[in-house]
């Protein structure tokens, strides 16, 4: 079960409640019916909380690139303000786990040195990432 609270403490104090997944999937479903999502939109989430925002736009933006150029640009358009620095802390991490999973799935596998076929890296910068296998 998603945790939409820290403690009551922060609710009383800072009003610190965070959206569901399912709500935030729905709203960017929602804006996306009106404005297809591109790389380079830019998105400005003013109470960013732990990032439930951040991480699913940086997802779907993930999902649209092509090569490092397009990852930069999709990380760059992406913005967030917190009051907590835990918070801010939280999802600049979340973000950064993304990104990293999503590089290491390309560049991190089972092969067989010694039998070159075995292999497929991924050249970040001038190759195409096949669009079936980004963002698993």
């Amino acid at each position: 079960m998603e945790k939409l609270i820290k403690s009551k403490e922060r609710v009383k104090k800072f009003a610190e409640v965070y959206t569901p997944e399912h709500i935030v999937n729905e709203m960017l479903d929602m804006v996306e019916d009106s404005e297809p999502m591109r790389i380079e939109t830019t998105f400005l989430e003013p109470a960013c909380g732990n990032g439930n925002f951040l991480v699913k736009i940086l997802e779907r933006k993930l999902k649209l690139c092509h090569n490092a150029d397009d990852i930069i640009t999709a990380v760059q358009s992406i913005y967030g303000v917190d009051i907590l620095a835990d918070n801010v802390k939280e999802s600049k991490q979340r973000m950064f786990e993304l990104i990293c999973k999503m590089v290491m799935e390309e560049n991190i596998q089972v092969g067989n040195f010694l039998k070159p076929e075995t292999l497929e890296f991924v050249d970040w910068v001038n190759k195409k990432i096949d669009k079936d296998e980004r963002c698993k």
